[in-house]
């Protein structure tokens, strides 16, 4: 890592997206490196032009990532942290005038994120997906038909106006961000562990994997199938698990896993967050 990497922190920008939100709030006086992609993150820190990266690995409403997905399986990398924020979605246009928008533009979870309330404010209008929210900000502040689904700071920095706030269709919308880097965390006693693991092409397969964990008592909070790369009609399961790898009966269930003839790798282990809500 060179020196003026030390400290540094890569997010997929630009400037007002939730990954901007999330660096804010975790990383407050560390410099960044803005990057265009999730991928390019994770290049990011794997060339050691940046300490850790953060990322989006899932929402509560609209599930899991993919390029977050995607791009940890191919890395190298370890989760090391992670941060759960709320979701507070805005209206936002060059004016505030709901009848004269005929065009909505966002990224496509945001507008997922909002669908309900935007059938019933907006029906005619066309949904438009952008590379970022704050990409479809600077779209809205170039015409007075398009309005944009984006956060409060992103409406800010494009000197919007906001129609509406809190327009997601569930009050206690979330992201989890995870932050990546070279090693992951000591044990602290509330932990959590990712992993993905495969299991070999038989009956009962998927079961014997799982009661690895459950003859452990250990809580699964998180599972999701992904198709394997370069394997067609094969799949990967993601899965957090509550306990540090380092934990006793954590290993004992890897090593079991691994036993049972599929392939495990440890994504990481690190202190659980907080629930924002509370």
């Amino acid at each position: 890592m060179s020196a003026g990497a030390a400290h540094t922190v890569a997010f997929m920008g630009p400037l007002g997206t939730f990954s901007d939100i999330a660096v804010r709030a975790t990383f407050p006086q560390r410099p960044t490196v803005e990057v265009s992609t999730i991928p390019a993150v994770i290049d990011c820190v794997e060339r050691g032009d940046a300490e850790v990266g953060v990322v989006p690995i899932e929402n509560s409403t609209e599930g899991g990532v993919s390029a977050t997905l995607a791009s940890l399986l191919e890395s190298s990398l370890l989760i090391r942290g992670e941060l759960v924020i709320l979701v507070s979605l805005c209206l936002a246009a060059r004016h505030a005038e709901l009848d004269r928008i005929k065009r909505v533009v966002s990224h496509p979870q945001p507008l997922g994120q909002s669908r309900r309330w935007l059938e019933r404010q907006l029906p005619h209008a066309e949904l438009v997906s952008m590379s970022s929210t704050t990409a479809a900000a600077r779209e809205a502040a170039r015409d007075d038909a398009t309005a944009a689904v984006t956060s409060r700071l992103g409406a800010e920095l494009s000197s919007l106006v906001i129609i509406a706030e809190g327009i997601q269709d569930h009050a206690e919308n979330a992201t989890r961000f995870v932050i990546v880097g070279h090693e992951d965390s000591a044990r602290t006693g509330h932990d959590k562990t990712s992993l993905v693991f495969s299991t070999p092409h038989a009956r009962g397969a998927l079961r014997r994997a799982l009661a690895a964990f459950d003859d452990e008592g250990i809580n699964l909070t998180r599972i999701e199938s992904r198709p394997a790369p370069s394997r067609r009609w094969e799949y990967v399961f993601f899965t957090d698990l509550e306990g540090h790898r380092e934990d006793p009966h954590v290993a004992r269930a890897l090593a079991r896993l691994t036993h049972e003839g599929g392939t495990v790798r440890v994504l990481g282990s690190y202190p659980r967050a907080g629930d924002p809500l509370e």
